[in-house]
């Protein structure tokens, strides 16, 4: 046990601000409220001109799905919130949110994981059905739980927690980015590549913005960032070899015929 908690402690260790002045909270004054305004202009991109589709379904929407959407958006708008506590100087408002928080994001990981299985069963039915993107649903819930973890141990680490709380944000753009890259974009290449363009391009661009504002104004990328991007990149990377390998086409298609249930 003791083992354990060196280890953790260890792990904790590596995503600590470094001593100095580098990543004083005043230096990125301002910085997150253009961090969660790129979040929100993504997900609207891509859910706004899908809201009439998927309103239009046949059968409709189950109820789950619609619970679902309600408390992500629910969830955004607590992230924001805690992000406009800060920058108004209410810490207060700031803590009593901050576990209600912490609650609510760990409401969305077993109802994600619901309304997936169950989006997924529905379209068993018809045509396109590809059971094998349950690898990226997957990954993604994972990666989101992990940094729930670090964002919440970290939370009296300053430029650490905030970093991971937008990494967490960053866990569930591509829902909202990939349907804006099917709108908008001109070009859909085939192959992993291009898969992973489709998916994954608005986490890739504000990942590299995080880094980019951190090397540009701080000189270097803070340890979190840098951590909490790798593992959202290897949760990507995975999703991409799932989506790829014929034996997890087999292995999701069973999982959503075990699971059945439609909503």
């Amino acid at each position: 046990m003791q083992h354990v908690k060196r280890s953790a402690a260890k792990a904790m260790g590596i995503l600590r601000t470094p001593p100095g002045k580098a990543f004083a909270p005043a230096r990125d004054r301002g910085i997150y409220v253009v961090w969660i305004a790129l979040v929100w202009a993504g997900m609207l991109a891509g859910f706004l001109p899908d809201l009439a589709r998927f309103e239009a379904e046949t059968p409709a929407p189950p109820l789950v799905l619609h619970v679902h959407a309600a408390l992500y958006f629910v969830w955004l708008v607590c992230v924001t919130l805690q992000i406009a506590f800060v920058e108004l100087r209410r810490p207060a408002l700031h803590r009593r949110l901050g576990w209600w928080l912490v609650g609510l994001s760990v409401a969305l990981v077993p109802l994600g994981l619901v309304s997936t299985m169950v989006d997924m069963a529905r379209s068993s039915a018809g045509t396109p059905y590809e059971p094998q993107f349950l690898g990226l649903e997957f990954q993604s819930l994972i990666v989101f739980s992990i940094l729930l973890g670090l964002a919440t141990q970290m939370r009296r680490d300053i430029a650490a927690h905030r970093r991971l709380m937008i990494l967490l944000a960053i866990c569930f753009l591509d829902p909202g980015t990939s349907r804006a890259w099917g709108f908008f974009s001109p070009i859909h290449p085939d192959g992993m590549f291009g898969w992973w363009l489709r998916f994954f391009w608005g986490n890739a661009a504000m990942l590299l913005a995080m880094m980019g504002w951190d090397i540009r104004r701080h000189g270097r990328v803070h340890p979190a960032l840098l951590a909490g991007g790798a593992l959202i990149t290897a949760g990507e990377v995975a999703a991409v070899f799932l989506e790829f390998s014929p034996w997890w086409h087999r292995v999701a298609g069973g999982l959503v015929m075990a699971w059945g249930w439609t909503g």
